[in-house]
């Protein structure tokens, strides 16, 4: 056989390769600019407003280029990643954090477009179509803070984990593993995602590779997440109250061997047996630092995170009463003694059974920070005594989250327009006594205890003069200013959007259409019967994200109130799990990948 018989073969296969590769860069350049356009249709009528809770990531920003932290708690409970990604646009103004929030919802478009190929044509395009016509995911992207951060990194995270599923190797779950620990810098309610590390197990392989797939995915998030533990406790001291969980450490040390070719193995395990005996002396003698997953979705709503259930028990189920049980009673007491008889709770009448009944943040801020408390025993307490309202409450909380909740646009984002009578205060008569009316539904104008902040020369606190007069006193000057330049500097950022006014008519057709497009649980169900009906080729690719996001939904839901926020970011894997099914390409005639034979 000659030469340019043997070449030429060679050479068409490898132009086939480079058309291919052009035409999907050429596709995907295409989606990417239709991403853009759909954005900026969505942005004549919706300017970029501040999302949720976008003040304590600037303030989280700002605190970083200071020697000592001044909030604490902010510190110890938002994302470095979400801090950063949210700030940094901001210090080149509004127009760049449109700009910057144009280009994650683009990628991320583009990201689940690149999932879904793995099932075919047809199934990349029904993905990505139905996501630019998703009002929600719009809506969400143009709401500066975590929210849309989470929902580009979860997308960028989904396209890592598929290629760790269709080519899966130690150095594909490492990546994998990275990955999850940078969701986690994101928002650290997303540590529930540990619990994908067992995904390996499912896989086609000796048992030994998966427990090496399982070891390199935990290692991996492990040494990003309580790294950046480490640090922030090598900067802040106990300011922060973060520290790497020893637990945690210990694991990751056991699996790392399984990293090793198998000649290495007995030598470090040999190594690391000292160091582990160290690690648990150091948890036997201190106490493990180890967290339930859970306490990371509580701290993304709550500062500072307490007892993992007990917000969802005073706030949520409403299940705290003094009748539970001692500790329930001691509560009481010290509730009394400490907050009743004092501002604002005694000039607005706030007695026992409101507190307990009323469900609202500013009273479970205050109850948290009073000493002398077992509040995980009165978290025990009220769930032994209301088992059912507990476990219905979260049962309510994951179908909120999986039905009814929408995200919507404010259908009014200018600043310097008030509303018809803003300028006008209530009122309410309590004993006799005329007081304005608190706002958002709240019994109170404000806790009674003020921010936790960290002072260098002395105290600070809230000094309560009347029902409503509560200003915050500094003994040391110098804190004083220090914290006011913190404010200042806080303000510069955050009140560089919105750049412009919003259409309040357009943006409220925007919001009728977000309520209309079908709920998350209608993509899952949907989903998982096409599946299991058509059974397209490399099915795992569409269940690990979906399963991944009901991680996220379910762990969220335990400990947090219903929010569309929460749930919106991992949406597009319901839709792709969808995609794959109703049109994924079929077992005896589906798509092929480069080095994957048909099965």
């Amino acid at each position: 056989m000659s030469v340019a018989a043997v070449s030429r073969p060679g050479l068409a296969s490898r132009w086939r390769s480079f058309e291919a590769w052009v035409g999907t860069r050429r596709s995907a350049a295409v989606l990417f600019v239709l991403a853009l356009a759909v954005f900026a249709l969505q942005s004549i009528v919706l300017p970029v407003y501040p999302g949720r809770d976008m003040g304590r990531y600037v303030q989280t920003y700002v605190q970083y280029w200071y020697d000592d932290a001044v909030l604490p708690s902010v510190l110890s409970t938002r994302g470095p990643l979400a801090a950063l990604g949210v700030s940094l646009p901001l210090e080149l103004g509004g127009v760049a954090a449109e700009i910057w929030l144009a280009l994650l919802y683009a990628a991320s478009i583009i990201a689940w477009g690149a999932v879904a190929m793995t099932f075919g044509a047809r199934a990349a395009i029904l993905t990505t179509g139905l996501l630019l016509v998703y009002p929600g995911y719009g809506i969400l992207f143009h709401g500066l803070a975590s929210d849309a951060l989470f929902a580009a990194a979860f997308a960028g995270w989904a396209v890592v984990l598929s290629r760790a599923i269709l080519r899966p190797s130690v150095g594909t779950f490492l990546v994998t593993g990275l990955g999850m620990g940078a969701l986690v810098l994101v928002r650290p309610s997303n540590q529930v995602l540990v619990v994908m590390a067992l995904f390996p197990l499912v896989l086609r392989a000796p048992w030994r590779r998966r427990l090496e797939w399982v070891a390199a995915f935990f290692v991996a998030s492990a040494a990003v997440t309580q790294g950046w533990k480490a640090l922030m406790h090598l900067r802040y001291g106990d300011a922060v109250g973060l520290r790497p969980s020893g637990t945690v450490v210990v694991a990751a040390l056991v699996l790392l061997p399984l990293l090793f070719p198998a000649a290495w193995r007995r030598g470090l395990v040999l190594l690391a047996v000292p160091l582990v005996v160290a690690l648990l002396a150091v948890v036997a003698v201190r106490g493990s630092s180890v967290q339930n997953p859970s306490h990371y979705a509580r701290s993304a709503v709550q500062s500072p995170p307490v007892d993992v259930f007990l917000f969802r028990a005073f706030e949520m189920d409403r299940i705290v009463s003094q009748e539970n049980g001692p500790a329930s009673r001691e509560l009481a007491r010290v509730v009394q003694r400490e907050l009743l008889t004092k501002e604002p709770y005694r000039s607005y009448g706030i007695d026992l059974d409101e507190f307990f009944s009323s469900g609202h943040d500013r009273l479970f801020a205050d109850f948290t920070r009073l000493g002398g408390v077992d509040l995980q025993a009165v978290t025990r307490e009220a769930i032994r005594a209301h088992p059912t309202a507990f476990a219905t409450g979260i049962a309510r909380t994951i179908w909120l989250m999986l039905w009814a909740r929408r995200v919507y646009a404010p259908e009014n984002t200018a600043r310097d327009e008030k509303p018809a009578g803003a300028g006008e205060t209530e009122y309410t008569v309590v004993n006799g006594r005329k007081l304005p009316r608190p706002g958002g539904g709240a019994p109170i104008p404000a806790s009674h205890f003020g921010p936790a902040i960290w002072t260098l020369g002395g105290g600070a606190r809230e000094v309560w003069r009347s029902a409503t007069e509560h200003p915050l006193v500094f003994d040391d000057p110098r804190d004083e200013r220090r914290y006011l330049r913190f404010e200042r500097d806080t303000s510069r950022l955050a009140d560089r959007i919105p750049t412009r006014d919003d259409n309040p008519g357009l943006v409220h057709r925007l919001n009728q259409a977000s309520h209309v497009f079908p709920g998350l649980v209608v993509w899952l169900a949907l989903g998982l019967l096409a599946l299991a009906v058509r059974r397209p080729q490399r099915a795992l690719v569409a269940l690990a994200p979906a399963a991944a996001a009901l991680v996220v939904i379910v762990g969220t839901s335990l400990v947090a109130v219903a929010v569309a926020e929460y749930a919106a970011p991992v949406s597009p894997a319901f839709i792709m799990l969808t995609a794959a099914g109703v049109v994924g390409a079929h077992p005896r005639g589906g798509l092929r990948l480069p080095g994957h034979p048909r099965r």
